[in-house]
């Protein structure tokens, strides 16, 4: 194991994560070190502070290039196993990606009948932009088809990501957003409708709480 491999690899916690952020890719770039070739090696110990550093480092170098795509589909398989991986996963790596490539909705559509939890869970979070606020802008036609395949799901985590995605969606598309939760008011879960809720006025979320 090289010195950045060991010093990546002995990272404990966020914050020693977060802090060494700068300095870890400074010395990625110094050594001309490919990103994707060492993350793919190091991500295998599965060690938490080396997933979260990947997310962040190819957040700052913005490695979206569809070429990586393979690898990032491959990390999510192997590596997304709990719901934090799997937002930061998505807003960091994921969200860029399926926002610059439209064909990979087909992708997305094929995590949704995954038997993992967290592959699931990322079909409906990738949909949700992390900016200073969170934002949905995605074809709202699109994102009712990934919720009519998990809004039947038993999982707490996929119950509370269907509502997480509904929240953001009704802030772009008020009107499809509350003509779905009328629709399937009967098949959500209550998490999820409450979930949904929480970006509407007092007065709208009231009606709502009484269907």
């Amino acid at each position: 194991m090289n010195e950045i491999e060991k010093i990546v690899t002995n990272l404990n916690g966020y914050k020693e994560v977060t802090s060494n952020v700068n300095r870890i890719n400074k010395l990625l770039l110094e050594n001309s070190i490919d990103i994707i070739k060492f993350f793919d090696n190091l991500l295998s110990i599965e060690k938490e502070e080396t997933f979260i550093l990947m997310t962040l480092i190819i957040k700052k170098r913005k490695l979206y290039d569809i070429e990586y795509f393979n690898f990032y589909e491959n990390w999510l398989y192997r590596y997304v196993d709990t719901w934090g991986k799997c937002d930061a996963y998505c807003y960091r790596v994921i969200n860029p990606m399926i926002q610059k490539y439209p064909e990979l909705y087909t992708n997305i559509i094929n995590w949704a009948k995954s038997e993992l939890v967290y592959v699931r869970r990322t079909s409906l979070v990738c949909f949700i932009i992390s900016k200073n606020e969170f934002e949905v802008n995605y074809d709202i036609d699109k994102i009712f088809v990934l919720c009519n395949m998990l809004k039947e799901d038993k999982h707490i985590h996929i119950q509370k990501a269907l509502g997480w995605v509904l929240k953001y969606s009704y802030l772009s598309y008020p009107k499809e957003t509350i003509e779905y939760l009328n629709d399937n008011v009967t098949i959500l879960s209550r998490t999820t409708f409450r979930y949904a809720l929480e970006k509407m006025s007092k007065d709208l979320k009231d009606k709502m709480m009484k269907l």
